[in-house]
Order: C-alpha cells, then structure tokens, then sequence
C-alpha cells in the first residue's frame, strides 16, 4: 500500500497555529500517513523587505512541528537555487520516492484561486491530488472551473491568523502569544526578526 504523503508549503514567516491546526486537520481528513511542510526557498509570488531568510523560516519551522510523529520539514526548495515552482518540486519528488508514495499538495482556497496563474497548474494536478482547506475571506467560487473539479475541498477551521499580521504585530512591539508556538516566539526574540 503507497503510503500517503501530504505536502503542505508556503513561506511560513512566520509559522503560526493556523498552519500546523490545518495541516493537524487535513492530516485526519485526507487519512495521511504524513505531513511535510515544505518552506518556499525563493517564492515568485512572494517578496517584502522584511522576509527572513529562508534558513530563519526552515528552522522556526522544525522548532514548530516539534517530536510530532506525523509531522517534518522538507528542505527541497530551501536546498535548491533560484525560483521554486511546484510542479518542478513534485516532479523531483515523485522521482525520487517512485510508486511506493501518493502525493497530496494542502494549499488554501486562496492559492486555489489563484492556482491558475501558476506556472504548469495542470501538470501540478497530474503529479498530486490537491487537497484544498478553506481560507476565510475566499470564495471556492472563484476557482477555475477546470481545475477545481480536480481538487478535493476539505472543510477545516477557518482561524484568522495570519503571518502577514503576525509581523506587524513583532514590529508594533504587540504580543504573539497563543498565535505562535512558544518556541517560535522565542527565536523570533532571539533572532531580532521582523523588527
């Protein structure tokens, strides 16, 4: 039986509840065997002055997702240069675990709506079943039909934590707690970032 191997990536700068209370939820759902989370190295879709380095975002990440059994970071796009595309990733991926593994690609209603402005969005769905989590303030109406039909929609908590708000807050000198992870908010001090 291939075992069932969840891909949830994104810049995680930083990594919040939301995310891991997601992926906890999408793990159950999609009856996963694991969830990788996958920091973006150098995302085309993302860049602001204030980004931590990508090793910064690797590392709040692994002190994020802990001893969890189900839960580990993937290095690819970090350890790659240049853009990262995801159709690329999961074809370096599939080539590298072959059949024993089924790929599953979390992304939020947000990327699902946008997924066609992605480079090769069909060659993502030919690799992975997607797996989509709603996102509050998005409306899986404005998915491309096409696609969309290829996607599983998964209801989760719709939380409205985001690390866009999470970073004003660091800059604004306004507490973190019950957003992050107490490990996260230490590194985050100790680093000195999004100051």
């Amino acid at each position: 039986m291939k075992r069932r191997i969840g891909i949830l990536g994104g810049t995680f700068d930083p990594i919040h509840l939301g995310h891991l209370i997601v992926a906890q939820e999408v793990l159950l759902q999609g009856r996963l065997d694991q969830m990788l989370f996958m920091p973006s190295g150098d995302p085309p879709h993302k860049q602001y002055p204030e980004m931590a380095s990508a090793q910064a975002r690797a590392e709040m990440v692994g002190l994020a997702v802990g001893n969890s059994p189900h839960f580990d970071v993937l290095r690819f796009e970090l350890d790659r240069p240049g853009k990262s595309y995801t159709v690329e990733t999961l074809r370096h991926l599939q080539a590298q675990w072959g059949n024993a593994v089924k790929l599953f690609l979390v992304i939020g209603t947000d990327n699902a709506v946008d997924m066609s402005t992605w480079f090769d969005p069909e060659g993502v769905l030919a690799l992975a079943q997607v797996l989509v989590a709603e996102r509050p303030g998005f409306d899986r109406s404005l998915v491309d039909p096409t696609l969309g039909k290829k996607m599983q929609f998964l209801e989760t908590p719709l939380l409205e934590i985001s690390s866009t708000d999470i970073r004003r807050r660091v800059r604004e000198r306004r507490p973190i707690e019950f957003l992050v992870p107490d490990a996260v908010i230490r590194y985050i001090e100790e680093k000195g970032l999004y100051r």
